[in-house]
């Protein structure tokens, strides 16, 4: 216990107000002070400054908790707030020998144990009290109003241990109670503008609290309990947990291993039925009504916004889907075609216009049976998952492991559902996985299981996603079922002779043109098997020539292999080969010109493509060009008379294990250029 001291609340709380706006001048005006005073060849020192912003923080919140212990003691008494604007406005301090106002007593003097409730575990313990006070109620706008106070009191203990630790010990349940009450019934929107700004708060510091440790060395943990944790990870109220997440702060600003805990437990609950949608309100009545009623289930869907957080992360999604032990689990609850609202019958519900053409064209309106697609949330997680840099890192192990779960859970759904396409954002992620995980899948044509391994053993990885060979044709089916994804995904592979070139010279026991070969080949069955019709197969082949010939035009910008090739290990040839081509300038839109573009034209453009096997076997270092060469400018070739003459002279030259003629052909074979 501390010393006791006699205080008035009224003027206590001024105090709190006046050491909240120093404290917003210092943050405001010191580094332009700081600036200015360095600029005038000032010699006075500045290192004080960050801990005297920092002491007017705690010296704000130390008083902030004493004026609410005030206020409490002072209500005690019989003091009622009402007299407060009177005491503001009467330009004296109020003294005990006052009499009482109309209203009731003035303001008293309270003892107040001045060192006790300075601290902060004290304000948390307060502003614990007063959300179990707000909570009872049950009118949305009284709740709001009483969480006001709690709102601001989060928002400047966002970095003060004491205060986070005391208050999530207890505050985790009333934190999802307060997303149910504060959930608008009847308004036009789910959430009023205060209401949002109250949960942005509290998902602002459990993420803020989810991120610090206590302790050191050995000793360190983290500063939320188990029972703390638990309380958001077990929690039987799915759609509550989400909201916190949904106007909390972005992905980064969150643990990576509390993120994924979570995100595991609403994938559970998801399972078990407990979808996480809003809490029905108001039954609709019309067909427009109940088409708005799915439009709120999706902007407010639970584990969409869980699921964002996680892929904003990175890791998270990593932790959840890399785990060899529990990955796959999850990754089946991922791929598969569940991810939409529940839609609804329209013959349950009048029809608010009398003629159709009225009823569509109501933006709010959804032709029967009204489901929204909420994939676009898992293609985000599962891109995330498969995103970490190619290495020996853990982070890599586990990107490796998503990619395995992954491909292994659609095999699954492939055979459960042979007819069933998945939803086109999660195919888009599978695309987007292949062009990271290419020579993985071409070495793993031939194998069979699933592992993520280091590469050869080697400790220097990288680790590689080992698939069973077998089940690749069910994910590229399902990856490049629009016959214009198959052309572009064609003409990324075509260009990637050169990395593939260049990887046969630096790591001569691997033959990466050949697994580019027998990857090729498994696409061209696939091409075969969708049996496109005439304009499909034309919009495949423009796709697969146009992305190629941008690619190539571009000087490969987009591959960046040629540094890791430079010097370096065979595990970092084969990252180099996988580099994905993202870059922004490929050019994917087929135009009259690129369709009157037959193969012999292609060819011939090309030149029988000697450009991706010379730019190859320069960037390995197996050719060395004078620097005056007209036909190869900034890294890039540009074929002109001179180049065609080079070629003719040196065809027959032996670059690494092979002629410069047998790397054409075989290059060839791998573009399946050759008939």
């Amino acid at each position: 216990m501390g010393e006791f001291v006699g205080v008035n609340p009224v003027n206590l709380a001024e105090l709190a107000k006046r050491l909240q706006r120093l404290h917003e001048v210092l943050i405001r005006n010191g580094p332009i002070i700081q600036q200015n005073m360095q600029q005038w060849g000032s010699d006075v020192s500045f290192a004080p400054l960050p801990r005297l912003i920092d002491s007017a923080l705690n010296d704000t919140r130390d008083m902030d908790a004493r004026t609410t212990k005030a206020y409490g003691l002072a209500n005690e008494s019989g003091w009622d707030p009402a007299t407060l604007s009177e005491l503001l406005f009467s330009g004296r301090r109020p003294s005990p020998a006052d009499k009482p106002g109309f209203i009731g007593p003035r303001s008293p003097y309270v003892q107040l144990d001045w060192a006790t409730t300075g601290e902060s575990g004290y304000q948390a313990e307060q502003d614990v009290q007063a959300m179990k006070d707000a909570l009872a109620g049950k009118d949305p706008e009284a709740v709001r109003v009483s969480l006001s106070g709690v709102r601001e009191h989060l928002t400047q203990h966002l970095h003060d241990k004491p205060y986070l630790a005391a208050f999530w010990a207890q505050a985790g349940p009333l934190a999802l109670q307060a997303a149910r009450a504060l959930y608008n019934r009847t308004g036009a929107t789910l959430f009023s503008v205060e209401s949002t700004s109250i949960l942005r708060a509290l998902g602002s510091s459990l993420a803020a609290a989810g991120q610090m440790r206590v302790g050191t060395g050995k000793d360190s943990r983290p500063l939320l309990s188990p029972q703390a944790r638990a309380a958001i990870t077990k929690s039987s109220d799915p759609w509550s947990v989400g909201m916190l997440f949904k106007y909390g702060p972005d992905g980064k600003s969150w643990d990576s291993r509390f993120l994924a805990e979570v995100t595991r437990s609403m994938l559970d609950a998801r399972a078990a039925g407990k979808a996480g949608w809003p809490p029905p309100g108001k039954d609709p009545e019309t067909d427009i009504d109940a088409s708005r009623r799915q439009r709120l289930l999706a902007e407010f869907d639970a584990m969409g916004a869980v699921l964002d957080r996680a892929a904003e992360n990175g890791r998270a999604a990593r932790h959840v889907l890399g785990d060899p032990a529990t990955g796959l689990t999850y990754a089946r609850m991922l791929v598969n075609d569940s991810w939409h609202t529940p839609g609804y019958d329209h013959s349950l519900y009048l029809s608010k216009y009398l003629d159709s053409k009225s009823r569509e064209s109501d933006p709010d309106y959804l032709t029967p049976p009204g489901k929204i697609d909420t994939s676009s949330h898992v293609a985000r997680f599962l891109e995330a998952a498969a995103s970490a840099t190619r290495g020996a890192s853990d982070d890599a192990k586990e990107s490796a492991w998503s990619v395995v779960h992954i491909v292994q859970a659609n095999s699954e759904f492939a055979k459960a559902h042979p007819q069933a396409t998945l939803p086109k954002e999660i195919r888009n992620s599978f695309i987007y996985i292949a062009d990271r995980y290419l020579p993985d899948f071409a070495t793993s044509l031939n194998g069979a299981g699933y592992e993520a391994r280091l590469r050869g053993r080697d400790p220097n990885g990288p680790w590689v996603a080992y698939v069973d060979g077998n089940d690749l044709a069910a994910y590229f089916k399902q990856a490049l079922h629009d016959p214009k994804d198959l052309g572009i995904f064609q003409g990324k592979m075509n260009a990637r002779i050169s990395a593939s070139v260049a990887a046969s010279i630096r790591d001569p026991l691997s033959n990466y043109l050949a697994d580019m070969s027998s990857l090729n080949g498994l696409l061209a069955r696939i091409e075969k098997d969708f049996a496109y019709d005439n304009a499909q197969k034309a919009d495949q082949k423009a796709q697969r020539f146009q992305t190629f010939l941008s690619i190539i035009s571009g000087g490969y910008g987009a591959l960046s292999f040629s540094n890791p090739l430079a010097k370096g290990t065979i595990s970092q040839v084969f990252v180099a080969v996988a580099q994905p081509m993202f870059a922004e300038t490929i050019d994917t839109d087929h135009t009259v010109r690129t369709l009157k573009l037959n193969e012999d034209e292609f060819r011939d453009r090309l030149l029988h493509v000697k450009i991706p096997v010379i730019q190859g076997l320069v960037s390995a270092g197996a050719v060395n060009l004078p620097p005056n060469t007209s036909w190869y400018k900034d890294g890039a070739i540009i074929p002109n008379a001179e180049f065609t003459d080079w070629f003719s002279t040196h065809e027959r030259v032996k670059y690494g294990d092979r002629r410069l003629e047998e790397w054409v052909r075989d290059a060839e074979h791998a573009m399946e250029i050759q008939r």
